[in-house]
């Protein structure tokens, strides 16, 4: 097995996911591209976040299941278009053992709930990082940013900007991760 370091590997996938210059033709904008495929076995960062109920969420919870795991805020417009798609895309993705996880940076329990009262994101666990003490470790220093886990804890896929989560290719690249 080669190893990666892990600041390399999402430093390649910053790289390569920078949308096209707007108005160059010929250039897709960040919500029609695909997830990208991450090179090598980058082990997922540890996180231990609570919930908007409070309950303490750790990544590690839930080896064995693929998550999509969604950085994200409320003064962030695509973050905040984002998260209704993300909810919808729990709801299909429900015959599956897939888990999608939106762990907000910065804003408070209270700045939250008061979004999620006029932006319904239905059943989506919410995680708390007011501290934002996950970005750092998973190299988040743009917003919107997703991963997508592995069983095993390995990241596979990432998006680095706004994303059409209805898109059927996603929708299969992310099913492709519950049968790997």
């Amino acid at each position: 097995m080669i190893a990666i370091d892990r600041r390399c590997a999402l430093s390649l996938l910053a790289a390569s996911l920078l949308p096209g210059l707007p108005g160059l033709p010929g250039r897709a904008s960040a919500n029609d591209l695909p997830l990208a495929d991450l090179p090598g076995n980058v082990q997922a960062p540890e996180f231990a976040l609570p919930d908007l109920s409070r309950k303490v969420r750790r990544l590690s919870e839930f080896r064995g299941r693929p998550v999509l795991v969604n950085f994200w805020a409320v003064w962030c417009p695509p973050c905040r278009r984002e998260l209704a798609e993300l909810a919808d895309l729990r709801k299909t993705l429900a015959d599956t053992s897939f888990e999608i996880l939106a762990l907000n940076l910065g804003d408070s329990p209270e700045r939250i709930t008061t979004f999620l009262a006029n932006h319904p994101a239905p059943d989506l666990p919410i995680l708390l990082d007011a501290d934002k003490t996950t970005a750092t470790p998973w190299h988040v220093a743009a917003l919107p940013v997703a991963y997508a886990v592995d069983r095993s804890g390995i990241l596979r896929l990432g998006a680095i900007g706004e994303r059409d989560w209805r898109s059927p290719e996603i929708e299969g690249q992310l099913r492709a991760l519950t049968v790997a």
